[in-house]
């Protein structure tokens, strides 16, 4: 009927008589049946097809095959001259190129004239023609891949034939696209299924010519063959759907440059699945289009990215019950469909985020964690998205296990896309709760476990550097416990990544990061020992220096932090003489930093916690003399004077300008009478230099005796923790010294004795003589006649000023005076302390020796220092006990007397020497003497300084007054 209607057109006109077209029937039949081989009958055959063509419908099928036979023989011979490498040039090839020519030239007359009839039979012609001659010549030798297509196409659009047939069938296109582009589509998809491969080469010619209409009806026409055929019977998808596999090439093919338009096409098609409330495919629309996805890794992406968007939760609740009757009837299809969006969900990488977010936000939907007046998903549909991710975890658990046993690597591309997502999903973790909580946790472990060792060391990392509680902290534990035994070296990467954090990056909150790290430290020091994991402690060994360097940081909680840390992890056993100089001073520093704060609570542990790591540290004598020495040097630092009752001149001039009120004219008066001499003072203020005048002489900020008081003895017990040598008696038989005989016999005992390694001892009394003494004249140890004093009084004077700036310098000499190596190496500085104060009371006008508290509290503490180290014997080393009750000139004569003795005998190390020191008569005369004089006043105490004289006394009255 439509080879009747094209006949019937009244443009086309014939021209020829019934008996010229018998005639040309005749010879078409003649040329047609027999192997023609003259040109002249192959011309005259061409002549007669052409004549049929255009007068006879009834002829045109056969013409038509001839026309394709002629089609596949110029194609043949064009690949021929290809091969051989030039071009042949005959009569029967010009005849055949001209034929060719005027054949395609009447069939694109038929298609403008009478397009409704005539372009549907010569479109499918010419598919099927275009999908028989690339498919038959796909293995010749010159002809590309078909994985190349854009060699396809420029192989096939230079071969004049191929050029001429994709003409006719984008022209056949162009006229049925707006009547009746089923028929076109449908046509292409067929030749598509039939010859795929070697035909998308066509396929991607038309559909760039007409992308959108293409793109459309490929979808509409594959959404119709899914419905009929998707529902129905067994086997793979091919077999079941057979266009489905056309669909998804032809826009394969289109995606490059119409990506675009397809995903337009692909929203449309479900926006117009969820309007149409009538049609039958409305159900089928969402399965198609997730068969689609599993065919094809673009359209996977659009709908990952693109699709999940417009899935809101009044969308999901239309769907469930539109699509209600369809998994009713058809259950095994739901099952198939549901483990269809697990395998795609797996095999998504680009927009695996949101496809994860979507599921879990519908899977966990509350009323109290979403804004007021939103829908929220049916019951039915957030136990649908809860098993989606369960059975999502489940495989990914699966397939990771199995990667790690396989030598050959197994993608997860949903794994490797979240990846990149590490660091948001780590922190919607410690944000989240209940079961999406322990979604995360499992899928964070896979992560790790998929990416490697470097990614759990991250993660790890930043949970310690963002995690505000223990239940976030909780996380750490969770997650090192699930990968370490795969990756046995993820802590020590973890620490190593902290400890860069801390040095390297500034807008780290380097505070929080050392509390959750010291918390877990804390919570690791707890456990059972048999624990087999691996341990903060053995990890920051590696950094001990590295984190000791943070001890000094403007922020003194996080100086702290680090310090409990320091305290935990032993001291490395080698630890270089470069670093023990380096956290020996930073330590001291934080030490002194501590006493300025005034709030003695906070204080306390912050104090205790420098003494253990002093403690620890002083294992190694060879640190434990850098640590004494620090200690010392810092305590009369003029930062830290202050701390300790020290004075401190800050004779700084004032910056700026000078006073405005100050007139220069004014200043110059008050020199006006004076005489200016050249070169001087004068003659520069009078020629206009302007000076800021006599600096100011400002103090520094006096604590509280109470504070002071406080701060010293913090010092006391940080040097004795830092100077104490253990030492261990173990008794075989006997007791313990100052333990009752109750404790028994016969078992072994053990008593603690404390004292000072020798060589810390002659560091110590070194260290204070070079401190105070302003040169190395006089510094040996032997007291000089009286006389020579009056060469030293300089020198005396400056070592005297020393002590009274710093008087924690008694505290620590009188800390460390039991022992005779300190003292006798600090002989120098007795020597001028004691010469100072015999000045002063031997010139003294006052009537008691009280009026003159400092020197009193000065002499009193030269005393006991002698007497304590054994160097001054009974009893002058209690002479002190005597002096509040003295005259000036009284206690220089007993000063006098303590000069001569240790004069004659001279300050030793030999402890067996100090201990056979006695006085004799002549050295404690002058004593005797003072005390008989004052003896209404000194008579209670007569009996201490000379026990044997009183015994031998005649005893008094009883009314008598002593």
């Amino acid at each position: 009927m439509k080879m009747a209607a094209a006949a019937e057109s009244p443009n086309i006109s014939t021209g020829y008589s019934p008996q010229e077209i018998l005639q040309e029937v005749r010879n078409f039949l003649h040329g047609a049946n027999y192997k023609i081989q003259n040109q002249r009958q192959r011309e005259s055959l061409a002549q007669s097809a052409l004549i049929l063509l255009r007068t006879l419908p009834t002829a045109r099928h056969a013409v038509l095959e001839y026309t394709a036979n002629m089609f596949d023989e110029a194609v043949n011979n064009y690949l021929l001259e290809m091969d051989i490498g030039h071009k042949v040039t005959d009569t029967s090839s010009q005849v055949m190129d001209s034929f060719l020519h005027d054949a395609c030239g009447v069939l694109h007359a038929f298609i403008q004239t009478n397009s409704v009839a005539w372009a549907p039979i010569i479109s499918s012609w010419s598919l099927e023609l275009l999908g028989h001659i690339s498919s038959k010549y796909a293995e010749r030798r010159g002809v590309p891949h078909t994985g190349s297509l854009n060699e396809l196409l420029q192989l096939w659009l230079t071969c004049v034939p191929t050029k001429l047939l994709i003409e006719v069938a984008t022209e056949c296109f162009a006229q049925m696209v707006s009547g009746a582009p089923e028929n076109c589509v449908d046509a292409l998809l067929e030749a598509s299924v039939k010859y795929s491969p070697h035909f998308d080469w066509v396929v991607a010619h038309i559909g760039s010519a007409f992308p959108r209409t293409i793109i459309t009806r490929v979808l509409m026409c594959g959404l119709k063959d899914y419905c009929h055929h998707g529902n129905h019977g067994d086997g793979n998808v091919d077999t079941k759907i057979p266009k489905m596999g056309s669909v998804v090439g032809i826009l394969g093919h289109l995606a490059s440059k119409h990506g675009h338009d397809i995903r337009d096409a692909l929203l449309t098609l479900f926006q117009d699945s969820l309007d149409d409330a009538s049609g039958s495919s409305k159900a089928t629309t969402v399965p198609f289009l997730l068969q689609l996805a599993s065919m094809s890794p673009l359209l996977l992406h659009i709908l990952a990215t693109d699709l999940v968007n417009k899935l809101s939760a009044v969308v999901l609740n239309k769907l469930h019950v539109q699509m209600q009757p369809w998994v009713s009837n058809y259950p095994q299809e739901f099952e198939s469909m549901m483990t269809l969006v697990v395998h795609l969900v797996m095999q998504t990488d680009v927009g695996a985020d949101k496809a994860l977010e979507f599921l879990m936000y519908n899977a966990t939907a509350t009323k109290e964690n979403t804004p007021e007046d939103t829908q929220l998903p049916l019951p039915d549909i957030q136990k649908m998205c809860a098993a989606v991710i369960d059975q999502i975890l489940n495989e990914t658990q699966t397939v990771t296990f199995r990667r790690g046993r396989m030598e050959s690597a197994i993608e997860l591309p949903f794994l490797g896309a979240l990846s990149s997502k590490l660091p948001q999903l780590t922190k919607d973790l410690l944000n989240s709760q209940g079961q999406r909580c322990k979604w995360l946790q499992r899928l964070i472990c896979y992560i790790i476990l998929y990416r490697g060792e470097k990614f759990g060391a991250e993660t790890l990392a930043f949970i310690l550097s963002h995690a505000e509680n223990n239940d976030q902290l909780a996380q750490f534990i969770y997650i090192q416990q699930n990968i370490e035994m795969g990756m046995g070296g993820v802590l020590n990467g973890c620490v190593q990544l902290v400890m860069d954090h801390l040095h390297h990056q500034k807008n780290t909150k380097k505070l929080r990061l050392l509390n959750n790290l010291f918390a877990l430290t804390s919570w690791e020091a707890s456990l059972d020992k048999t624990v087999i994991r691996a341990t903060f402690k053995s990890c920051l060994e590696r950094h001990w220096e590295s984190l000791s360097k943070l001890l000094i940081f403007d922020d003194l909680e996080v100086s702290m932090v680090i310090l409990k840390l320091l305290n935990y992890v032993t001291v490395p056993y080698n630890l270089s003489s470069g670093a023990a100089l380096s956290v020996c001073g930073s330590l001291v520093a934080l030490f002194f930093k501590v006493l300025d704060l005034q709030d003695t609570r906070a204080v306390n542990p912050m104090v205790q916690a420098c003494k253990r790591c002093a403690r620890l540290l002083s294992k190694r004598p060879y640190v434990q003399s850098i640590l004494v020495r620090y200690l010392i040097e810092g305590a009369v630092e003029c930062d830290n004077k202050h701390l300790l009752g020290g004075k401190t001149d800050l004779g700084t001039a004032t910056s700026g300008s000078r006073d405005s009120h100050t007139s220069l004219r004014a200043e110059n008066k008050k020199h006006g009478v004076s005489l200016t001499t050249l070169r001087s003072h004068s003659s520069v203020f009078h020629a206009g230099v302007i000076g800021q005048g006599l600096r100011a002489r400002t103090r520094s900020h006096v604590l509280s005796k109470e504070l002071v008081d406080r701060n010293c003895l913090y010092l006391e017990e940080m040097l004795w923790d830092c100077c104490k040598e253990h030492t261990v008696n173990v008794k075989g038989q006997g007791q313990t010294e100052g333990q009752g005989d109750s404790e028994g016999q016969g078992k072994k005992q053990t008593s603690y004795s404390l004292k000072i390694a020798p060589d810390l001892c002659r560091m110590i009394g070194t260290l204070l003589v070079e401190m105070t003494t302003p040169d190395v004249l006089y510094n040996n140890r032997f007291w000089p006649e009286e006389e020579s004093l009056k060469m030293t009084v300089e020198r005396d004077l400056h070592v005297c000023k020393f002590f009274n700036d710093n008087p924690v310098l008694w505290r620590i000499l009188q800390m460390v005076a039991g022992n005779t190596l300190v003292i006798s190496r600090c002989s120098a500085v007795l020597k001028s302390l004691t010469a100072t104060m015999m000045h002063h009371y031997e010139l003294s006008m006052e009537k008691s020796a009280t009026n003159t508290p400092k020197q009193l509290e000065t002499a009193c503490y030269i005393v006991r220092c002698l007497g304590k180290s054994g160097l001054l014997p009974h009893p002058l080393s209690i002479v002190s006990e005597l002096f509040p009750f003295l005259t000036p000139y009284e206690v220089y004569l007993i000063l006098l007397a303590i000069w001569r003795y240790m004069k004659e005998n001279p300050p030793t190390e030999d402890p067996d020497e100090v201990s056979r020191r006695v006085c004799e008569p002549r050295h404690i005369e002058v004593v005797k003497s003072i005390v008989h004089c004052n003896i209404d006043t000194l008579g209670h105490i007569y009996a201490r300084f000379f026990q044997h004289a009183a015994e031998s006394d005649v005893k008094p009255e009883p009314d008598s007054k002593v």
